[in-house]
């Protein structure tokens, strides 16, 4: 039985029906494995499209539901299609130790074309430049023509850089781009304009985007429905669409902080345990 509230639906689902499409980072799933452990609940949401059962927000909670061998999960299906789930990215921010090894590393990696900013922006939005390495005092594109395929490669083969090298990773939105770069040591990379199919063909050939690339603006976006995770387990669990209740649910304007991130779009606080 799906529930529905002010546009909302909410479901339970089995965990390994709903598909991710992005990888995910082993840490961050084990630390949200501890929390819901510890706190005994399942705070938010997977969001999934309904036709495809491929997961847009909530990747690292939905692994962490299978490390702790949960075999359901409460999420909201939304139609992918609708205008009014906006497909964003994510920037990758480096800090490396001095420019030399941030340049030798992007070199190494195929990177080395320089554009103007504007250039560059073009190219990715009309996918035909992969992605852009970005500073305050240079702009870099891949030297040869590079597909979406080949930006994550390159993306990936900075991250791995990134980690054994100790420099700070960060993420933030693309709109966020311009405030990043002012840092004089900070690049920014960015992959060329995702497309929603992009994203349902990933999940269903299982070739994940590398962690933290796409990003998705639900509005109003589900949060909150705080069910204990004890009916989550198999046979609990199995009737738990049943027993769930909605309530009114408390709406949040944009801008709202909840669990210390700022939200653009309307929250919704679901509670429905």
């Amino acid at each position: 039985m799906v529930l529905e509230r002010k546009g909302v639906k909410v479901d339970v689902r089995p965990v390994s029906s709903l598909m991710p499409h992005e990888e995910t980072i082993p840490a961050h799933v084990e630390r949200i494995a501890s929390q819901i452990e510890r706190e005994g609940i399942q705070r938010d949401p997977i969001i999934f499209d309904a036709e495809t059962q491929t997961v847009l927000d909530g990747m690292h909670r939905l692994a962490a539901f299978a490390r702790l061998g949960l075999e359901y999960v409460v999420c909201c299906p939304v139609d992918y299609s609708s205008k009014m789930l906006d497909l964003n990215r994510w920037a990758r921010v480096y800090t490396p130790h001095d420019s030399k090894e941030m340049n030798k590393a992007l070199f190494d990696a195929g990177i080395s074309k320089r554009n103007t900013l504007l250039e560059a922006f073009t190219a990715l939005n009309e996918r035909r430049g992969g992605l852009a390495a970005i500073s305050s005092r240079d702009v870099l594109m891949p030297a040869a023509p590079t597909d979406l395929d080949g930006a994550f490669a390159m993306m990936r083969a900075l991250d791995e850089i990134a980690l054994k090298s100790g420099w700070k990773e960060e993420f933030v939105p693309e709109e966020d781009v311009d405030v990043a770069i002012q840092e004089g040591r900070r690049v920014v990379v960015l992959v060329q304009r995702l497309g929603k199919d992009d994203v349902v063909k990933a999940a269903r050939n299982k070739k994940l985007f590398p962690h933290k690339t796409s990003m998705h603006a639900v509005d109003p976006r589900p949060v909150a429905v705080d069910v204990p995770i004890e009916k989550l387990k198999s046979k609990a669990g199995a009737q738990l669409a049943e027993q769930l209740r909605l309530p009114e649910g408390k709406m949040l304007p944009p801008g709202s902080v909840y669990q210390g991130r700022r939200y653009k779009e309307r929250l919704l606080l679901l509670n429905c345990s």
